[in-house]
């Protein structure tokens, strides 16, 4: 999966270059994440650069930058293209790239309303580790595209709901809020801080499996990424969810605070 910049300027190996030095490659098996840019301000900067470095760990990647260089590289990157709103990817296979990205954020209507989640049996390897691994995605772009899902949940070999194709999946029964065991997915920054939010709202949350047989027995389902934030989930297959739900409301305004909160403490 080879992806390219957008907008005038891109970092290699920690020097700022003009994107018609770009140079596409395959970067199946690179380590990556993608960074929102608020504001100006690269968003929960600190827990992207710390799962970037375990991820290289985890796929046996070296990266030969430290969390200041990399830091310091995306300042000058947004400084230098104007930009101070969008998504950055930062990815490792062999040289240390970053660049814009093309992004596309949930509608007003979305976060009101729900979208719409298909399902897809599969699953990837090392879940806790970033990498690209484009053999799942492209499956689950497939349906999304002929669907028109917002995203697929996977399900894993023993029937159980682990996580999105691009995101991670939470699931709300009465007042406690389940998640799937952080072992079997990618810990997302979005992920980390939502419980964080959650626990300090005193909502009980709990890590355990989610058999896709007991979907319906859940009041609400959203998800949670880098781009959606949290964004409700009105539909996964055939089976309906309220997005309304008033604990799923009152985390996603705590969700709200905290971004502000990380952008005034920057």
């Amino acid at each position: 999966m080879a992806l390219s910049p957008i907008h005038k300027f891109f970092i290699l190996n920690g020097e700022l270059k003009t994107n018609d030095q770009f140079q596409p490659a395959e970067n199946e098996g690179g380590v990556y994440e993608v960074i929102r840019i608020v504001d100006g301000k690269p968003l929960f900067l600190e827990e992207h650069l710390a799962r970037f470095k375990r991820s290289a760990e985890i796929a046996g990647r070296e990266i030969q930058y430290s969390e200041t260089d990399i830091s310091s590289y995306l300042q000058d990157l947004i400084r230098q293209n104007k930009v101070y709103n969008g998504n950055v990817l930062v990815s490792c296979k062999v040289n240390l790239k970053a660049f814009f990205i093309a992004h596309s954020y949930p509608t007003k209507e979305q976060y009101q309303w729900g979208v719409e989640c298909g399902l897809l049996h599969a699953e990837r390897e090392n879940p806790n580790a970033k990498v690209f691994q484009t053999t799942v995605r492209g499956r689950a772009n497939q349906i999304m595209a002929e669907k028109g899902y917002y995203e697929v949940l996977l399900v894993d070999h023993d029937g159980n709901i682990t996580e999105g194709s691009r995101s991670n999946a939470f699931f709300i029964k009465g007042s406690q809020l389940i998640t799937p065991p952080s072992e079997k997915v990618l810990l997302g920054v979005t992920r980390q801080k939502v419980i964080q939010c959650a626990r300090g709202l005193g909502i009980d949350v709990k890590e355990q499996e989610v058999s896709l047989t007991r979907l319906a027995g859940f009041n609400a389902v959203f998800i949670t990424g880098t781009s959606p934030n949290i964004l409700p989930v009105s539909k996964i297959g055939e089976t309906d969810f309220d997005e309304q739900n008033p604990l799923l409301r009152k985390l996603m305004k705590q969700f709200d605070v905290c971004i502000e909160q990380y952008l005034q403490d920057y």
